[in-house]
C-alpha cells in the first residue's frame, strides 16, 4: 500500500487588522499593499478594517488571546505597546530589526521593552499647524516664528471673522492635541517629565501652560468644540472660515481628500511660549505588530520583512503621502510642503519629543482625555481637573512596573 502524505500548506494571504476603515479611509490603500505583498514575497494579506480607535482597540484586545487573533494589526508605538508586550501577545521581532540596521535607533527604541522589539513602523510622521496659505495671503499674515507674532496671527484672523485655529472634543482622542503643544512648548523636558512620571500634572509648570490654553478658548481663537476633526475641519479649512489645524503631518491625506487644493496647504511647527523651550517637534511612530497567536507567523514575519525594506517602507508611504520609517527609502514622491516641513525640523535641531497618546501609559492616557475635554468646554475648572489627573497618574504610578 502507498502511504498517504498529507503536507501543510503554506498561506498565501493572512489578515491585516486596521482602525482606518472609516475616515480617513486606508482600505484602498492596504489592497494595494496586499497586492504588492504578493508580487514581492509569495503572500498577500487581507483586511480587516473597523471605522473608528475606539471599537477597534477592544477588538483587538478581544482577539489577540484567542486563535482568532490576526495575523498582523497596527497599532501605537511606546506605552500603548507596553499592555500588550506584558501580556505575551506580540510576536518578538528583533531578528527582523537586526536585519533591518538601517532604520534609526530612535524608532527601534519606541517599540521595544527589555532589549527585544516587538513591531515595525511603517509610516513615521511629525506634528504642526496646518495652515491655509490663501488665507494668510489675503491677510498679509507670515508664518509665526515666536509666541507674539502666533497671538498676532490669531488676532488678526479673529478680527477679520476668521476662526484661527481648529479644536474638537468630538472624537475623543483629539482633546490631548493641544495639551501636548502647550506643555511641551512651555518645557520640553516638563512634558517628557510629566509623561513618565517624574512631574504632577498640578506642578505650577503645567498650570502654566494650561493657563495659555485657557486664554486662547477665552479669546475665541478655537472652532466650537463640537467640529468633527475629520469631517468640519477640512470643509472649514478650505472655506477660509477656519485657518489653522493642529496636527500631524499625516493630516494633509485628510485635506486633499476632502477635496483641499494641496498648494493651499502650508504647515509651521508652533512656536515656543517661554523661547528657552527652543526647537521641539512631537514625532508619531505608527507600528505593525504581529499578534504571538497569529495562525500564520512565519507568513506575518515574511510580509513585515518586506514592509521593512526600503522598497516595501516606500510603496505604502507614497500611497498616503506620508514619511517612510526606512531612511534608504525613495521620499521622491513626496509633496513639496512635507519635503520642506522635514527639511526644517532636520536642518534646525528640532528635539524631537513622543506623542501624548504613546508617550504616557495608556490608562493614564484614555482618561486624561476625558479630563482634557472637560477642561476645553470648562477652561474655569482646571484645579479640578488637575487634581484629578493627579489622581489618575498616582494610581497607576504606584503599581506600575
Amino acid at each position: 500500500m502507498l502511504a498517504l502524505v498529507t503536507c501543510a500548506k503554506k498561506p498565501s494571504s493572512i489578515v491585516l487588522m486596521h482602525d482606518k476603515g472609516g475616515n480617513p479611509d486606508y482600505r484602498p490603500f492596504y489592497d494595494q499593499m496586499g497586492q504588492l505583498s504578493k508580487t514581492a514575497t509569495g503572500v498577500s494579506f487581507t483586511q480587516s478594517p473597523y471605522p473608528d480607535t475606539t471599537t477597534y482597540q477592544a477588538a483587538v484586545r478581544a482577539a489577540l488571546p484567542t486563535d482568532k487573533a490576526p495575523d498582523l494589526f497596527t497599532w501605537w508605538s511606546t506605552y500603548r505597546m507596553k499592555e500588550l508586550v506584558d501580556a505575551g501577545l506580540a510576536a518578538d521581532l528583533t531578528d527582523l530589526w537586526n536585519k533591518h540596521k538601517e532604520l534609526p535607533q530612535g524608532l527601534r527604541d519606541s517599540m521595544s521593552f527589555g532589549g527585544k522589539a516587538y513591531a515595525l513602523p511603517y509610516v513615521v510622521e511629525y506634528w504642526g499647524i496646518w495652515y491655509n496659505k490663501e488665507t494668510f495671503a489675503k491677510y498679509n499674515l507670515s508664518v509665526p516664528t515666536t509666541w507674539d507674532e502666533f497671538m498676532n496671527v490669531c488676532a488678526t484672523l479673529k478680527k477679520n471673522k476668521v476662526t484661527p485655529m481648529v479644536q474638537s472634543v468630538k472624537s475623543w482622542w483629539t482633546t490631548f492635541i493641544l495639551f501636548e503643544e502647550m506643555v511641551a512648548r512651555q518645557d520640553p523636558q516638563l512634558y517628557v517629565d510629566l509623561c513618565e512620571g517624574k512631574v504632577k500634572y498640578s506642578d505650577p509648570k503645567v498650570k502654566a501652560a494650561f493657563a495659555v490654553w485657557a486664554d486662547l478658548i477665552a479669546k475665541g481663537y478655537f472652532t466650537d468644540p463640537a467640529t468633527d476633526f475629520f469631517a468640519d475641519a477640512p470643509r472649514l479649512f478650505d472655506q477660509g472660515k477656519a485657518a489653522m489645524i493642529p496636527a500631524g503631518s499625516w493630516y494633509l491625506t485628510t485635506l486633499t481628500g476632502n477635496g483641499v487644493a494641496e498648494d493651499k496647504c502650508g504647515i509651521f511647527i508652533m512656536p515656543p511660549v517661554n523661547a528657552s523651550a527652543g526647537n521641539v517637534v512631537i514625532q508619531e511612530a505608527s507600528p505593525i505588530l504581529i499578534s504571538a497567536k497569529a495562525p500564520a507567523l512565519a507568513a506575518a514575519k515574511k510580509v513585515a520583512d518586506w514592509w521593512m525594506s526600503p522598497e516595501g517602507s516606500s510603496a505604502f508611504a507614497k500611497m498616503v503621502n506620508q514619511y517612510p520609517a526606512n531612511p534608504k527609502a525613495d521620499t521622491s514622491f513626496l509633496p513639496p510642503v512635507k519635503v520642506e516641513f522635514a527639511k526644517l525640523i532636520s536642518d534646525q535641531n528640532y528635539r524631537i519629543v513622543t506623542r501624548y497618546w504613546e508617550g504616557t501609559p495608556t490608562p493614564i492616557c484614555e482618561k486624561a482625555v476625558d479630563e482634557f475635554a472637560k477642561f476645553i468646554l470648562k477652561p474655569r475648572s482646571v484645579d479640578t481637573v488637575l487634581a484629578d489627573l493627579d489622581k489618575i497618574a498616582d494610581e497607576y504610578w504606584a503599581t506600575a512596573k
